[in-house]
């Protein structure tokens, strides 16, 4: 009975709720609608923005001006500051903004007021302590900025990481005892005797505590020896210097032999040697590292981040130390009898790329002859162990562009391509440059029918079409410089056409407009491309020389029969052309006349512009910053819409006020 008693509420209140529902509903005909209060509608906003785009707005706005504060654009970046200014809603914001705006500008003192009104109403913010800790250390007033510091250290939630950023502060400002005396306090508060060891041992050594930070080093790098890629930056990039930190290296090396020792440091102390020139210290120091199969990947990976650098240096003897270094550690690492074979391909395919990267910035030594007989072994070493990689292949094209342009010898340079052809083993793609640095090789040699024949096949290969693009350009450079000049008008076209975003795709545009112009122009015509056409064969044929004296001939004869009255685009493009093998020369002042002819003579050409640059860039080399910058403003007034007027932009910025 309790049962359906039960059952019975249940189904009357049912039946009472349906009965609301239905007393609720819409008459017929109105329109359905649901009922939302107001107040939910609208987010609580600061101020009474209730306006959701308006803020959106706003935010984005905030981060445009974060970028702009980024990139160093603080014109803009302070007109957009005070347009967001306007707002109310954004002052607590926009603080730390007008701060590191002043800091940009160098306003110190203005970033120090900002920053102290600004905690009279946020005390507790550690970001704002930062930023005043960063200006008082640039105003000098040291014990403020500790105090700053402190304070930010205080109101972080996470000690450990203000710590890092408060070293950072001291040690970029130049306040190295400050940045030790830091990691010595936080030391006792995280409990933690290691912490900071890197950054404490940077800070001993611009104290010139020596013997203290090498011991500092050697404790982090034997706790972790692979950690010694990051000591060695923080090492290079920081206050190390070789001829003044006698004492830090002999004494970190006198650790380096030590039983307890883990490989770590002598891995450091030899990239350290090599960055003073002293490659042979460094690679007898290396030698126990050989013999320890988990310091050989160490090593390897080592070698590679030295590779990697060779493009970033500028010293000389650093850059030849280091490819020395490089190619006798590999060479060792590949033809290790008895090793592990995945790590002597690995050895290999980094012996073909330091190859590579040697061969592509010059740095062979004094006998470039011999070392080309030296790198030929190298890259015949790698071959033997890992004929599969692709670093193989470009070393080797690199060498014999390197023998033909420098040793200028393109007949050995064709030779060597031969037999890369015969090698069953180059990947295809890898065939395509071969066959195009060998038709180079061939003009280069003066042997054009065979180049003509190499080129035109791989220009007719569907499966290359880039590089087959680039052996038409040859052939059209070639249909020119023999005479063929409607052929060759045909050929720039349609590579041009062809493949718009290619490097040679201007110079063809412009080779064929050219050609199309003269054989049109009355006093133009198949006689004076014929008189310009050796200039081209002998650039073709690699024979500077005598490609001076035919473009000299040109000008002079052209000149004389030419109806300056018209546009010449021939004649300007040679007085150009001219200009620039004699800037390559050395001629710097020869150029420059024949540039300013350009300038004056052809103002509507199409060379101007880029005289005007070349103007400028040779004055800047040769120290006549005043004379450059009048000839890039002048570019910059005359032909705004030049194509690289972003480069000449940026090139003024560079001068020196």
């Amino acid at each position: 009975m309790r049962i359906a008693l039960i059952q019975g509420l249940v189904v009357a209140s049912v039946l009472m709720g349906v009965g609301s529902v239905l007393a609720q509903a819409p008459e017929q005909g109105e329109e359905k609608r649901i009922q939302i209060p107001d107040d939910l509608l609208r987010r609580v906003q600061p101020d009474n923005l209730a306006d959701a785009h308006q803020q959106m707005n706003l935010r984005r706005r905030m981060v445009e001006l974060d970028r702009l504060l980024a990139l160093g654009s603080l014109a803009a970046a302070e007109t957009l500051l005070m347009d967001l200014e306007q707002h109310s809603a954004l002052q607590r914001e926009l603080v730390t903004r007008r701060i590191k705006l002043a800091q940009l500008q160098g306003q110190y003192d203005k970033a120090v007021d900002l920053g102290r009104s600004a905690l009279l109403e946020q005390g507790r913010n550690p970001g704002l302590w930062r930023e005043l800790g960063v200006s008082l250390l640039a105003v000098g007033d040291l014990d403020s900025a500790r105090v700053a510091i402190d304070k930010f250290l205080e109101f972080n939630p996470n000690q450990r990481s203000a710590a890092i950023v408060g070293m950072d502060l001291y040690l970029n400002s130049g306040h190295p005892a400050l940045a030790v005396g830091l990691i010595d306090s936080m030391r006792g508060v995280l409990g933690e005797p290691r912490f900071l060891g890197r950054q404490r041992a940077v800070g001993l050594l611009g104290l010139e505590r020596q013997k203290e930070a090498a011991a500092e080093i050697s404790s982090e790098l034997r706790y972790n020896p692979y950690n010694y890629s990051l000591v060695r930056t923080e090492l290079l990039e920081g206050p190390y210097r070789p001829r003044d930190h006698r004492k830090f290296l002999a004494e970190l090396t006198d650790r380096a032999s030590e039983p307890a020792a883990k490989g770590g440091e002598a891995l450091l102390v030899a990239n350290l040697l090599v960055a003073d020139g002293r490659v042979p210290e460094a690679l007898a120091l290396i030698e126990p590292l050989y013999e320890r199969a988990n310091l050989v990947l160490v090593l390897m990976q080592n070698c590679l981040t030295l590779t990697r650098e060779l493009k970033l240096l500028s010293d000389r003897q650093q850059v030849e130390a280091s490819v020395e270094y490089l190619l006798t550690v590999l060479e060792r690492l590949t033809g290790a009898a008895g090793g592990d074979v995945v790590m002597r391909r690995r050895a290999a395919d980094y012996l073909a790329d330091a190859c590579e990267v040697a061969l592509e910035f010059d740095v062979l030594g004094d006998d470039p002859e011999s070392t080309v007989e030296r790198f030929s072994g190298l890259l015949n070493t790698v071959r033997s162990v890992h004929p599969a990689s692709e670093r193989l292949y470009s070393s080797r094209i690199k060498l014999a562009v390197y023998t033909r342009e420098h040793l200028h010898d393109p007949g050995r340079a064709a030779r060597q391509l031969e037999g890369m052809l015969m090698n069953l083993d180059l990947p295809t793609a890898g065939l395509a440059l071969v066959r195009l640095t060998l038709g180079e090789s061939y003009l280069a040699a003066g042997d054009t029918s065979r180049g003509r024949v190499v080129l035109t096949k791989l220009g007719r290969d569907p499966e290359f079409r880039q590089a087959g693009g680039h052996a038409h350009y040859h052939l059209a450079r070639l249909d020119l410089a023999e005479g063929h000049f409607a052929t060759a008008r045909d050929r720039f076209a349609v590579i041009a056409l062809d493949n718009p975003g290619a490097a040679y795709a201007n110079d063809a545009l412009d080779l064929g407009l050219i050609i199309a112009e003269e054989m049109d122009n009355p006093t133009g015509g198949p006689d004076i491309l014929a008189l310009y056409s050796p200039a081209v064969y002998f650039e073709l044929t690699s024979q500077p020389d005598r490609r001076v004296s035919a473009l000299e001939s040109f000008v002079q004869e052209a000149g004389r029969r030419l109806d300056h009255e018209e546009p010449q685009h021939l004649y300007e493009k040679a007085l150009y052309e001219l200009a620039t093998v004699y800037a390559e020369h050395d001629r710097t002042d020869e150029a420059l006349d024949l540039l300013k002819r350009v300038v004056l003579e052809h103002p509507d050409g199409r060379y101007p512009g880029r005289a005007l640059q070349m103007q400028g860039d040779l004055l800047a080399a040769v120290g006549r910053g005043t004379a450059a910058r009048g000839a890039w403003e002048q570019l910059l007034a005359q032909y705004p819409e030049y194509l690289f007027i972003d480069d000449v932009r940026d090139n003024l910025r560079a001068l020196p006020n």
